[in-house]
C-alpha cells in the first residue's frame, strides 16, 4: 500500500486516486492561488451571485470573500474530501463535475458547476459525513474557515446575510429530504401490506 500525506497525517491507500500528494486542505495557499480567483472577477461576481449561500451580498462583499478564496485544479477521480476528515473549509465548483458518496460506495448525489459543497464543515467543524470525489479534471474555488471567520469578524453585516442564506438553503433541503422520506415510507408500507 502506498502512503500519501492528507491534511495533517499519513493515512494508507490503496487506490490510485489518493497516491498523490493532496494540497487540497493546506492552510497557507499561495497568493498566486488566490490572485487567480481574481483573474475575472466580474464574471466571478456574478457567478457568485447566483449561489444561494451568497444571495444578496455587495459586490464590495463578494470581493471580500474572493481576495480570501483559493483557486485550485483537481484531476478526475481524485478525492477532495474523504468521510470523517476534519472540517475546516468548502469549495464551490466552478468548472466540472463532481460525486458525493457514501462510505459503502454508493453515489448520493453529483454536483455541477455553482455547487457548494462543505458548507456544513466550514461552520461546525465536524467531520466529512461523506467522500467528495471528482467524476471529471474539476477547478473549485475553496473558503478556508479560519480566514472566513475572520472576514465574519470584520463585518458582521457580511456575516449575518451569509448565515441567513446558508439556513434557508438548509431548510429548503430539509423540506426536500422529508418529502422524500415520506414518500419512501409510503412505498415501504405499500409492499407491507401485499
Amino acid at each position: 500500500m502506498s502512503k500519501t500525506r492528507l491534511t495533517g497525517r499519513t493515512r494508507r491507500t490503496g487506490t490510485i486516486r489518493r497516491t498523490k500528494v493532496n494540497a487540497l486542505h493546506e492552510g497557507q495557499r499561495k497568493q498566486s492561488e488566490r490572485r487567480a480567483s481574481l483573474k475575472d472577477p466580474d464574471e466571478a461576481i456574478k457567478k457568485f451571485k447566483k449561489i444561494q449561500m451568497f444571495k444578496g451580498l455587495s459586490t464590495g462583499q463578494i470581493m471580500k470573500i474572493l481576495n480570501i478564496a483559493s483557486i485550485k485544479k483537481v484531476q478526475e477521480q481524485e478525492n477532495i474530501y474523504t468521510i470523517d476528515e476534519k472540517s475546516d473549509s468548502m469549495f464551490i465548483i466552478l468548472k466540472g463535475k463532481i460525486s458525493i458518496m457514501f462510505n459503502n460506495g454508493l453515489e448520493l448525489l453529483s454536483i455541477t458547476p455553482a455547487g457548494t459543497v462543505g458548507e456544513m464543515g466550514l461552520f461546525t467543524g465536524e467531520k466529512r459525513s461523506a467522500t467528495v470525489l471528482t467524476v471529471s479534471e474539476c477547478t473549485v474555488l475553496f473558503l478556508h474557515q479560519q480566514e472566513m471567520f475572520k472576514l465574519f469578524n470584520a463585518d458582521a453585516h457580511l456575516a449575518n446575510k451569509i448565515l441567513l442564506n446558508v439556513i434557508k438553503d438548509l431548510s429548503r433541503k430539509m423540506r426536500k429530504d422529508n418529502s422524500q422520506l415520506e414518500e419512501l415510507l409510503y412505498r415501504v408500507r405499500a409492499l407491507d401490506s401485499l
